[in-house]
């Protein structure tokens, strides 16, 4: 008599890490963009290379979200097909698939503004965006793109955790309301920063296509932020050799952006890696008070 083996956990990452007091809240704040950019053009603390770093990096945001909802959706329809993915993992694909849809209508609204005040070619950008984008969807498996996914995801959990762990002046110095719309796209993205590597760890245990998928998302993210910002401040007539070497400072210098990204880096880089081996809400809540609980965050004003 045939022994039937019992199936194998195929989703202990999920079931080992996830935090047992999770929850995944789908907020949806509004806020109004296009006046406070009309008053205030460099809202960070009157810096240009800062304000522009992160209109650069928040551009690519409308699109970018929309292409990595759609590698999690095609990940786990043929995750369906061969096993279940557990009703847990099933619930926080949902809650990410909203979050990530008003990122997109967000980011969206504040790169429009953006457009009206002259940066028009970041329309160009956008829709040279979504033309890669629909290629990949195209041509690329969705256990390619779900590697690509889950990498780019742990950059911007990164650098959520950077702006509120780190670096939290950075919220201080930033105007009202974008520094509400960061801190609660950080919220966020630190709640469901491990569904779309879960995902893609169930279609494969492959660490090569995580690491191949990481540095194909590295250097993809390198370029279109480099490109919008140099665009934006050359748009400005910042582009001369002292903007360049501030630029470069900002990026590489002892207190620039890869400094505090490179230990998170690192962490990826482990086989045993998985995100919620740090968990960052605790330190969240200390500084900013008790925020995940709550449906949404209004605009503020640090004291």
């Amino acid at each position: 008599m045939t022994k039937h083996r019992p199936k194998r956990n195929t989703i202990p990452h999920y079931q080992t890490h996830r935090p047992s007091n999770l929850h995944i809240v789908v907020r949806t704040p509004t806020y109004d963009y296009q006046t406070p950019l009309r008053s205030h053009r460099y809202w960070l603390d009157n810096d240009p290379i800062g304000t522009h770093f992160i209109n650069a990096l928040q551009s690519t945001f409308p699109d970018g979200e929309l292409f990595f909802i759609q590698a999690a959706v095609d990940g786990a329809r043929i995750l369906r097909q061969q096993r279940s993915i557990g009703n847990q993992l099933e619930q926080d694909l949902k809650s990410f698939q909203l979050q990530e849809a008003h990122h997109s209508q967000q980011h969206r609204l504040w790169t429009e503004a953006l457009i009206q005040m002259g940066y028009e070619k970041l329309a160009l950008y956008n829709k040279d965006l979504r033309k890669n984008d629909a290629w990949f969807r195209k041509h690329i498996s969705a256990k390619w793109r779900l590697s690509i996914t889950a990498a780019a995801e742990h950059y911007t959990a990164s650098i959520a955790y950077l702006f509120t762990h780190v670096n939290q002046d950075f919220l201080m110095r930033a105007d009202t309301p974008f520094n509400s719309l960061l801190l609660y796209h950080a919220i966020e993205e630190i709640e469901h920063k491990s569904v779309c590597f879960d995902l893609s760890q169930m279609l494969s245990r492959s660490y090569s296509l995580r690491i191949i998928g990481f540095f194909f998302a590295t250097l993809d993210l390198a370029i279109n932020i480099y490109l919008r910002m140099r665009y934006l401040l050359k748009k400005d007539g910042l582009w001369g050799w002292k903007y360049r070497v501030k630029v470069w400072k900002y990026f590489l210098g002892r207190s620039g952006l890869l400094k505090g990204l490179f230990p998170r880096i690192i962490q990826y880089l482990r086989p045993s890696f998985h995100p919620w081996m740090t968990d960052e809400r605790k330190g969240i809540e200390s500084f900013f008070g008790n925020l995940f609980m709550k449906n949404q965050i209004e605009p503020f004003e640090f004291e």
